[in-house]
């Protein structure tokens, strides 16, 4: 089953992983964009969708670790993606990394972040200036915090994760949700995102952290 995002207008958009028809078939449109592409670099992908943020139809791709470490230089991260403009034939590297920073005045006192994007231009790569300019928190909260984000809960259960669009002025440009994700442990088997999480936690030896998130009342093992 593709693991499904969710924009607060409604639209839901499929990603794919390696083993689907459909995966081949969008890395077939992308090389025609982007033909620098390696499908052996991926695991996942999605259908198009308009960006948000930068008002472009896009797709996110997921790339496989060993590749994004040798990219950025450090293994920081927990999940990297490329994401593609196909109107301006642009594109950008992003690892999604444990949240460690100071807390955004949007936060409420209810709310959990669990993670955040960080942005990157490729050299050789066109770059639409815009993709460095926001940030996604993805984050964790009880049904009425969620609801005050204009967030729609329809068919969300406990794993699902929200996620916040943020631009470089700390203003809130969209909410989304995700769910089925297709997280996988060192070991490949497929894992929650409370187990990933207290995994990725432990390696940054922030185990801190994960006391912090069960302790909300909201959060059911």
């Amino acid at each position: 089953m593709p693991d499904l995002m969710y924009k607060n207008n409604g639209d839901k958009i499929a990603s794919y992983r390696a083993d689907d028809t459909r995966y081949t078939e969008l890395f077939t449109e992308l090389k025609i964009k982007f033909p620098w592409i390696n499908i052996e670099q991926y695991r996942g992908v999605s259908e198009p969708y308009l960006h948000e943020y930068l008002n472009e139809n896009v797709i996110r791709s997921c790339l496989i670790l060993k590749e994004a470490i040798t990219l950025v230089g450090n293994e920081d991260f927990a999940t990297a993606h490329r994401l593609f403009s196909l109107d301006s034939n642009t594109s950008m590297l992003y690892t999604t990394k444990l949240f460690i920073e100071d807390t955004p005045s949007w936060v409420t006192q209810e709310m959990f972040i669990l993670a955040v994007t960080e942005h990157y231009e490729e050299y050789g790569k066109p770059c639409n200036p815009k993709m460095l300019t926001f940030k996604e928190y993805f984050v964790i909260a009880p049904q009425k915090t969620l609801e005050t984000f204009n967030l729609n809960l329809t068919d969300s259960n406990n794993d699902t994760v929200f996620s916040i669009l943020v631009d470089n002025n700390n203003q809130i440009i969209s909410t989304r949700r995700y769910t089925n994700f297709d997280i996988r442990d060192t070991t490949g088997v497929l894992a929650s995102w409370q187990t990933y999480y207290v995994m990725y936690a432990k390696k940054q030896k922030r185990m801190d952290l994960v006391r912090t998130m069960f302790s909300k009342p909201y959060i059911i093992r």
